[in-house]
């Protein structure tokens, strides 16, 4: 199959532009022609089968770029329409046979950020332009029917779509992520665990949390560091991933528990799986979240919020557990302590997360896609 696939850019902090990389190298490896349209793609074609086109869209500006990016793809993938069997989309563009909704519902992440802001946080959400217009690209991807098809990565994300916008049931096709279970796995605790920790001076018998993840404000990183200061025990928080530092910042000495530890984006983020006890990510909203799947497939036991669609693969008690909001800043400290003070728990839920992972394979995934791509050509005809 020829299939071009539509992405900004790739960055190697982004997790869905890092999905979207690791999605075009598996589908180029089973032999198929993949095209990519993007503005930036830092990762490089790596196969003969792998064809990058630029998207000259403009850069310095977000709401510029997104408009400009959406109808310069509008205008090369429909001339050359004929090119391609398959064209996907994991961005708001107008012109595809499948939409890929990697980042959720807009209307949602509005929604949920509009119920935990005062009125300055209202009055930022109302007067950016921004928004406006992906609002206006969501609306006209859905409600215009801009597709064949809709990947939601979730069923809450599916539920999002059904409940603000005019598309049905069977327009959704639910397709969960997959993880490279080898480059995420238990065994690199004994690879990388003491590099990581020397390097941000954390000792081999701290207790480490991580969160890892670029959007600190809608990922949680505040809630997690007030649940972590509130226990007023020595644990550890290393924060992987690009954001505003100094707003969550605290001189130590106004600390009253924990210590926490900004190591920036990581391309090497599998080590820092290895250098952790569990995986704390108490997110606002988040349409699965790659985080999950690549820290249960090395071997840490999760706690998220009902607000990701990673929630839904997680038992409580099993592989970790489920907040209900993520401003439970209590419930997040109360399982950070059992983490702590219950080792037999944590090594048997190690195993339950590890067991876990291993059902998300990127064959698996691959697969999916495959028999939807073949439903859709045979609609054409």
């Amino acid at each position: 199959m020829r299939i071009a696939v539509l992405r900004k850019k790739y960055t190697f902090h982004g997790g869905a532009e890092g999905f979207s990389s690791s999605f075009i190298e598996r589908l180029a490896g089973e032999g198929h022609e993949v095209h990519i349209f993007a503005m930036k793609w830092q990762a490089g074609p790596s196969r003969k089968n792998i064809y990058f086109h630029k998207v000259p869209a403009v850069s310095f500006n977000s709401f510029l770029r997104d408009i400009c990016f959406a109808a310069l793809c509008f205008l090369m993938l429909k001339r050359q329409r004929n090119n391609f069997d398959i064209i996907q989309t994991h961005d708001k563009t107008l012109y595809q046979d499948i939409y890929r909704a990697g980042d959720g519902c807009h209307i949602e992440w509005l929604k949920q950020r509009w119920k935990r802001t005062g009125l300055p946080g209202k009055l930022s959400v109302i007067s950016n332009p921004y928004h406006w217009l992906i609002l206006a690209l969501e609306r006209s991807i859905l409600n215009g029917h801009k597709f064949k098809k809709i990947i939601a990565i979730s069923e809450m994300v599916k539920k999002n779509i059904l409940d603000n916008y005019k598309v049905t049931p069977a327009d959704i096709a639910v397709i969960y992520n997959g993880v490279d279970l080898e480059k995420f796995h238990p065994a690199n605790r004994g690879k990388y665990r003491d590099e990581i920790r020397q390097k941000h001076g954390v000792s081999d018998t701290d207790f480490v949390v991580l969160f890892m993840g670029s959007g600190f404000e809608r990922k949680g990183v505040g809630y997690l560091i007030a649940a972590v200061e509130s226990l007023g025990l020595p644990v550890t928080v290393m924060i992987v991933g690009k954001g505003p530092e100094k707003k969550f910042k605290a001189p130590s000495s106004q600390r009253t528990g924990g210590k926490i530890i900004f190591c920036g984006p990581q391309k090497d983020n599998y080590k820092y799986y290895a250098a952790a006890d569990i995986f704390v990510f108490p997110t606002m909203y988040e349409p699965f979240g790659n985080v999950h799947l690549e820290a249960l497939a090395s071997g840490l036991p999760v706690i998220t919020t009902k607000n990701s669609g990673g929630s839904e693969i997680i038992k409580d008690g099993v592989q970790g557990f489920v907040i209900r909001q993520p401003e439970d800043i209590k419930a997040i400290a109360e399982k950070i302590q059992f983490f702590l003070h219950n080792r037999e728990r944590l090594e048997a839920m190690s195993k339950n997360a590890r067991s876990l992972a291993e059902e998300f394979t990127f064959e698996k995934h691959i697969g999916r896609i495959r028999e939807l791509y073949k439903s859709i050509i045979d609609e054409k005809g």
